[in-house]
C-alpha cells in the first residue's frame, strides 16, 4: 500500500512547523434574547463561523486550511 508524502508547508518561508488555529467570530445567542424570549429567542442563536488556519513558527505568516 503506498502512502501519500504530502506536507503541509508555509507559502511564504516553505518551513513545514506549523501551529493549527481556529478563529470564531460572529454572533450567538445572548443572555438577554433568552431571558426575555425564552425557547422562542434560540431560534437563529447560532450565527457564528469558525474559520481554521495554520500559522507558521518560523514567519508568523497565517494561511487558511
Amino acid at each position: 500500500m503506498e502512502q501519500n508524502d504530502k506536507k503541509v508547508a508555509c507559502p511564504k518561508c516553505d518551513n513545514d512547523e506549523l501551529q493549527a488555529i481556529s478563529d470564531t467570530h460572529g454572533k450567538g445567542a445572548s443572555f438577554w434574547k433568552l431571558c426575555l424570549c425564552g425557547i422562542l429567542g434560540l431560534c437563529g442563536a447560532g450565527k457564528t463561523k469558525t474559520d481554521h488556519y495554520w500559522v507558521c513558527k518560523n514567519c508568523g505568516n497565517k494561511f487558511k486550511m
